[in-house]
């Protein structure tokens, strides 16, 4: 069997659907990963083959995320447009694809907007796998209009949904609407380098791991978070570039700064303070570390979800200062309540089915399209 994965437009996804391609090509069938320019070594370097949708490169994604509008409805329309007009210029390009290696089966990623049409075009089965918990339907308003020149004249009223979906959220956080999907365990997968022993060691100390994404961030904030959050008697490390890095090191050097492997380094930590992306957030809940999630920059749902059940605690743009993140930092740390929480979410994660389980799924639905 052929396998497409097209997992999504940033590094993200493709560490998120890694170990479901592996899990594939472990039970002997052929697979390829498709994405944009920017993610193509992203693919290479965990080992998977990578094939080019689209030229899109990394500059001219971050020239459109500085572009971007600040409230919440245009920030989500724009993108929902922009990965609508990336799923039509690579529409092309994987049909050329498809002469040569045929997909039995195509899966997609969030923002699910290229994999439907491809499998349409083709008569393949599609299967549709979420990332991390982040609802991406908000974006679909503004995918709807650039799609539906497209959809009009394949005859279709509406993109077509999955023939499976996927999704990695754990069912004690995942919406009543979405309870019939299939369940997948999450698998923490991230860019790698040589380790250092402190980063897969516990501190004598709690440690608290501070980041605000792979983004630049605000540095002067992230200085004085990181530096209100050493009153607490913690270890801090500050997940983030070595262009950040180096002078925050210089200004504070008991603080640790720079990348770590987030899958060796959430296991050690007591609290991770972050801004709600889903990496960072699903490797928290993996490793059962309650969560600070300060001025977000995605919807809501699945923080207040978080918050809900008891494992993390927000701290919205309205509220966001160091004292406040130090406060709730404390909180969280002093509380025990919250890190019971978040294990149990942990152990929920654990009993998810494997990638591997969920491969015989893959295999019957494609047997089933074929003999249909």
């Amino acid at each position: 069997m052929k396998v497409l994965f097209i997992p999504g437009n940033s590094p993200q996804p493709i560490f998120s659907h890694a170990p479901l391609v592996n899990a594939m090509r472990v039970a002997g069938h052929q697979v390829l990963v498709g994405g944009i320019n920017w993610v193509l070594p992203t693919i290479a370097s965990v080992g998977l083959p990578a094939v080019q949708i689209t030229p899109l490169s990394e500059q001219e994604v971050s020239a459109f995320i500085e572009s971007m509008p600040t409230d919440p409805e245009s920030w989500a329309h724009s993108v929902g447009k922009v990965y609508a007009e990336i799923a039509l210029s690579s529409l092309p390009n994987l049909l050329e694809l498809a002469e040569d290696w045929r997909p039995d089966v195509v899966v997609g990623g969030g923002m699910f907007y290229t994999a439907p049409l491809l499998a349409h075009h083709l008569g393949i089965p599609c299967v549709r796998v979420e990332w991390d918990r982040n609802d991406t339907r908000p974006y679909d308003p503004g995918a709807e209009p650039v799609l539906r020149p497209v959809l009009d004249e394949l005859g279709l009223a509406a993109l077509p949904g999955p023939d499976l979906w996927l999704d990695v959220c754990p069912p004690s956080l995942r919406p009543a609407e979405d309870a019939a999907r299939q369940s997948m365990r999450w698998i923490p997968l991230n860019a790698q380098k040589p380790l250092q022993p402190w980063m897969y060691s516990r501190p004598d100390r709690p440690r608290v791991y501070l980041t605000r994404g792979a983004r630049m961030p605000d540095v002067a904030d992230l200085r004085e978070t990181a530096k209100h959050l050493l009153e607490l008697d913690v270890e801090v490390v500050v997940g983030t570039s070595e262009q950040v890095a180096e002078p925050l090191r210089a200004e504070l050097p008991e603080v640790r700064a720079g990348f770590v492997p987030l899958d060796v380094l959430a296991p050690t930590c007591d609290l991770m303070v972050h801004h709600g992306g889903g990496g960072t957030d699903m490797n928290a809940l993996h490793a059962g570390v309650p969560q600070l999630i300060v001025d977000p920059e995605y919807p809501a749902v699945a923080i207040s979800a978080l918050v809900d059940f008891g494992a993390g605690l927000l701290v919205d743009d309205a509220s966001h200062t160091p004292r406040n993140v130090l406060d709730a930092a404390k909180e969280l740390l002093g509380d025990p309540t919250y890190r019971t929480r978040a294990q149990a979410l942990s152990a929920e994660i654990a009993e998810m089915p494997t990638p591997a389980r969920v491969v015989p799924q893959l295999e019957e639905l494609t047997a089933q399209r074929k003999s249909g």
